[in-house]
């Protein structure tokens, strides 16, 4: 039996125990139906089925231990990996935070804004051809700016092993008030990247720079980044604007317009529309048009549901 699948029989096991103390089970399904034009194609499945442990163990003085485990089940249950698996010490207020395990990495939108199971999604999977990945990281705040630096191996999901393996140093500094942020941020390192369009995950030597920024008025809600750098070497670059648009309490417009150059540019335009039924309950469609090499789009109907329960 596979690393990944070892921890995932772990996790199931492990609320019996925890529940005795005290610890926040969630998870959720993700189930959608797409249909491509080029080439035709159409696929029903679930995207994915997660469960995610979070239990916190504090003193006199507040928090202080933070534990979370969380696998995903993908792509009809075919693939569980870890989706973040950590253990966190927090200094007094959040000032500062010690993180070590496997966890979101701390660059652009990505930082504060996980789109993983949203149809309109961020760049990374352009940008970075990595999401989370395994390591220590230290983060927190003073006055009005967050803070975030991290060391990992560059690996994505988790491996004990790999002698192809470089430590990745990445840093974001951010700005914040109450209804705007802008942060920047910075990585460098050796990366098993699996991007878009690509035959598989390959090791790339990536350098990157970003600049993101979220701000609301009233209802609508705009998150931008703008990321650039070089791919062994080659100039690439790009940038990402979504925009979220409460129409009732119930209804929402999505939007996405996301650019890359990386050997030719790629454009892509994203509608999308967002139906909560109750507390946890979701329906969303939303359309995504791809222009560049091949002019294309795929049209997604996904039921979302998720919950949380504290014991």
């Amino acid at each position: 039996m596979k690393g990944p699948a070892i921890i995932f029989l772990l996790l199931i096991a492990t609320p019996v125990m925890w529940a005795q103390n005290g610890v926040q089970i969630s998870g959720g399904l993700d189930a959608r139906y797409t249909h491509e034009n080029h080439p035709a194609a159409d696929d029903f499945k679930a995207e994915g089925l997660f469960l995610n442990l979070r239990k916190v163990w504090s003193d006199e003085q507040g928090d202080r231990w933070i534990g979370v485990a969380q696998v995903d089940a993908d792509d009809n249950f075919s693939s569980v990996t870890p989706y973040q698996v950590y253990l966190q010490y927090k200094g007094p207020l959040g000032k500062w935070n010690i993180r070590a395990g496997h966890f979101l990495l701390p660059f652009g939108l990505l930082a504060t804004y996980d789109t993983e199971r949203l149809v309109l999604q961020g760049l990374e999977q352009f940008s970075l051809g990595i999401r989370h990945d395994t390591g220590a990281q230290i983060f927190g705040h003073f006055g009005d700016w967050d803070y975030a630096v991290s060391v990992t191996d560059g690996l994505s999901d988790i491996h004990f092993a790999d002698s192809r393996a470089n430590p990745v140093l990445m840093a974001r500094m951010a700005y914040v008030q109450d209804d705007w942020q802008i942060g920047v941020s910075t990585l460098i390192g050796h990366v098993l990247a699996d991007f878009e369009f690509s035959d598989g995950p390959e090791f790339v030597s990536e350098r990157r720079a970003a600049i993101d920024m979220t701000k609301s008025w009233g209802p609508l809600t705009i998150r931008a980044e703008g990321v650039g750098g070089t791919d062994d070497g080659r100039t690439v670059g790009g940038g990402i604007i979504l925009a979220d648009y409460a129409l009732t309490p119930k209804w929402e417009l999505n939007t996405r317009y996301a650019w890359w150059h990386k050997d030719g540019d790629m454009q892509f335009v994203g509608l999308g529309l967002t139906y909560q039924f109750a507390q946890g309950l979701y329906a969303r469609v939303g359309d995504n048009y791809e222009f560049g090499k091949e002019q294309k789009n795929a049209l997604t109907t996904q039921l979302y549901f998720e919950f949380s329960k504290q014991f």
